[in-house]
């Protein structure tokens, strides 16, 4: 049965997120995209004009999903600054300990984009989309607790992506789920003390 262009575009950048997440950003050619797929070599070549044009694709796809898990915050009943934080960090949790070698990867194509030339512009790309999305989730939290935070979303959206960096590379090595939540929890209590009543405008 043949497929469109782009079902099969969709088809090899799985094929290529499945051989980096088993076998490292380095596995990933043309021939083991290919096998991974069922395809050929030439339906590579056909698709992509490079290597680099698939690992982009893949690498964008990889960043993509890590921000539509974290952009999904489910509103607290009634609303809660501290619980709305905890399910979004849980639900981007839950996704570490479903997939560790998806999160292992996105490690190694940070380290891959800062190594190679012609992947320069992809790292601050990367880390950018990260805090965007970091600060759209205090954006919703203000907006759904009327709260303001009292520090720069800029700065919040910072420390949300270094935590959670570097909890999640720990757990890669140690695998300690609780540790993990703990650390999350020490910093949503960081990150309340920072949050006060919105101030009400008040008519002349």
């Amino acid at each position: 049965m043949r497929i469109s262009a782009e079902q099969r575009r969709e088809q090899l950048i799985e094929a290529a997120l499945s051989v980096a997440k088993r076998e490292g950003v380095g596995a990933v050619s043309t021939r083991t995209v290919a096998a991974e797929a069922g395809a050929t070599p030439g339906i590579v070549h056909y698709v992509f004009s490079s290597m680099d044009e698939l690992l982009r694709a893949m690498i964008q796809r990889l960043a993509t999903s890590y921000v539509t898990t974290l952009e999904e915050v489910e509103q607290s009943e009634p609303p809660d600054v501290v619980s709305m934080l905890e399910r979004a960090l849980e639900q981007t949790w839950a996704t570490v300990e479903a997939d560790p070698e998806a999160h292992l990867l996105t490690f190694e194509v940070t380290q891959h984009a800062l190594r190679n030339p012609a992947f320069a512009d992809f790292a601050a790309w990367q880390y950018e989309t990260y805090r965007q999305t970091a600060r759209a989730v205090f954006e919703r939290v203000a907006t759904v607790c009327e709260i303001e935070w009292t520090v720069s979303l800029d700065l919040l959206s910072r420390m949300l992506v270094a935590t959670n960096d570097g909890v999640v590379m720990a757990w890669l090595v140690d695998r300690d789920s609780q540790k993990a939540r703990e650390v999350y929890g020490a910093f949503i209590d960081q990150v309340v003390a920072f949050a006060r009543p919105a101030q009400r405008s008040v008519d002349a």
